[in-house]
């Protein structure tokens, strides 16, 4: 049965409440929390009485058929398609939890010229060096030798690590084939178009990036800089895709923010932990390695 035959055959069994009219329209919502209730009261007797329940899954798809009714009966009174909502709500679910990131990635640079794509594979040291008794992190592109950008102090009153995260960037490399951050360090604006050198290239990408960065890192605060964690809490993600609406990234996936954010996250603690070290970007394989500290 499709979903738009369910809702106008159960739309017919809607009923007029004349000691309540003023208030038909919340009691199917009132409805909805007792069935939902009744749903839990089901598993709370095959708990209680395991295999001896032989009802239970009988039981239980009646209970669920009544919170569907209920659902439906609450889209009808609303003018909404019971179908449109279930299809909205996999694009949503999707999104949230699919692991299909071969699938999903895009490779943004692919057109341009080689001088203006991320190489598919690249190796970075994050090396400390200390200055005037402050420890700086210089990060140093192994196959060149050339540093990228300047010398990184935590730039904050305590030691926190934040000296090492422009691994995060590197993350976003590797996972999302993406990061204005990373193409200014490495000479890889794609200037061959002036309006995606603008506006996915340009400054207002950059420091979106970098917002993005930060508050992704103010939350793994409170949650051990994501140490023990293998999942983001999903508003997190997203208030991620809208920093990042409007610009190409906006394309991922939360599950791609996810799986990026945690591993990268994974390298950063092994960066602070060895005081530094190798690492290695691989787009193709859309991996982030720490190899080692020498």
């Amino acid at each position: 049965m499709e979903f738009k035959e369910y809702q106008n055959k159960a739309s017919k069994t809607i009923q007029e409440y004349a000691k309540a009219k003023e208030a038909s329209a919340l009691i199917p919502f009132l409805g909805l929390i007792g069935e939902a209730g009744s749903v839990i009261s089901e598993l709370k007797k095959s708990l209680r009485d395991g295999e001896s329940y032989t009802n239970y899954n009988n039981k239980l798809k009646e209970e669920l058929g009544d919170v569907l009714w209920y659902i439906s009966t609450i889209a009808t009174q609303y003018d909404l398609s019971l179908e449109d909502i279930a299809k909205k709500n996999l694009n949503k679910i999707t999104d949230r939890f699919e692991n299909s990131s071969s699938n999903n990635f895009i490779t943004y640079d692919e057109t341009y010229p080689k001088e203006e794509k991320f190489p598919r594979e690249f190796e970075v040291m994050f090396k400390v060096i200390n200055h005037e008794g402050k420890e700086k992190v210089r990060i140093i592109e192994k196959l060149t030798g050339n540093q990228l950008g300047d010398d990184i102090t935590d730039n904050s009153h305590q030691d926190d690590g934040y000296r090492f995260h422009d691994i995060f960037h590197f993350g976003y490399v590797a996972y999302l084939g993406w990061s204005p951050v990373v193409r200014e360090l490495m000479g890889l604006k794609r200037k061959s178009d002036d309006n995606i050198d603008e506006v996915e290239d340009g400054a207002r990408a950059t420091i979106t990036e970098e917002l993005v960065s930060l508050y992704i890192y103010n939350h793994s605060m409170d949650h051990q800089l994501f140490k023990y964690s293998s999942s983001v809490d999903s508003e997190i993600l997203k208030t991620i895709q809208k920093l990042v609406s409007g610009i190409e990234v906006s394309s991922c996936t939360q599950k791609q923010w996810e799986t990026t954010i945690i591993n990268s996250y994974q390298v950063f603690d092994e960066l602070r932990k060895n005081n530094g070290g190798r690492v290695l970007v691989s787009i193709k394989n859309r991996k982030l390695i720490y190899l080692g500290k020498n």
